[in-house]
């Protein structure tokens, strides 16, 4: 689970959990590390190919005497009425006409623990990226913490073009109602394109369109943007 740099920071500040970065994590594989990894990918190969062979095994004897009977039954057809036919030598020919395991069909191994042994050093929320530290981040971050004060569940928003989406409840059974962009000064300015292109991509996804900012009173505000059908005069 991949957490947004705003809420990672207010699960920090919230005291709910603490930031820890693994140093070893971020180095690149030795050569003994990538022999290590290389053998056990063979050994999980090998040991899902024995398994599966062993199981075919187990099902072909199983139905041994049908394979027999079937022999039996082309024999006859070719006019062979006196052929004998050795049960453990036809188990052995089906054995060796077994395929390969692909690795395609191969079980995926999802290791609960990373391989490599790391120290945990704890650090401060200034190693977050995007940093929250900085102009913009440090207005997303407080427009982040007002949303969420406010009780709303909110994910990233840049697939809408927008800092963050606001869902009316838990965002894997709602879709999302508002897409919030932050403007961290009041005077920016805008081209008329850009403002009626953030509008009508709101349209098209059936979300409204929110301007964030501070206020007069250095407030956070919250402006919609409405689209209206034509207006004959």
């Amino acid at each position: 689970m991949a957490l947004m740099s705003e809420e990672a920071a207010l699960l920090v500040e919230k005291g709910v959990c603490e930031l820890c970065e693994l140093p070893n994590l971020t180095e690149a594989p030795s050569e003994e590390d990538k022999a290590n990894i290389k053998n056990c990918e063979q050994r999980v190969i090998e040991e899902q190919t024995e398994g599966l062979r062993k199981r075919r095994i187990e099902q072909m004897s199983q139905k041994l005497d049908i394979i027999v009977a079937g022999k039996k039954q082309k024999l006859l057809s070719k006019g062979i009425t006196d052929g004998q036919l050795d049960k453990e030598m036809l188990l052995q020919e089906e054995i060796n006409r077994l395929p390969k395991l692909s690795p395609a069909y191969l079980l995926v191994h999802l290791p609960a623990e990373h391989f490599k042994l790391s120290d945990t050093r704890t650090v401060s929320i200034d190693v977050l990226k995007p940093s929250i530290k900085d102009k913009n981040g440090t207005f997303r971050y407080s427009v982040f913490k007002d949303l969420w004060a406010k009780g709303h569940h909110i994910t990233n928003g840049l697939k809408f073009g927008s800092d963050f989406l606001v869902y009316p409840g838990d965002p894997v059974k709602f879709h999302a109602t508002y897409m919030i962009r932050c403007i961290e000064d009041i005077e920016t300015s805008f081209r008329p394109a850009n403002l009626v292109a953030f509008g009508r991509l709101s349209v098209a996804v059936n979300k409204l369109a929110v301007l964030a900012f501070y206020n007069s009173s250095e407030k956070i505000e919250y402006q919609s943007l409405q689209w209206h059908d034509g207006i004959n005069i």
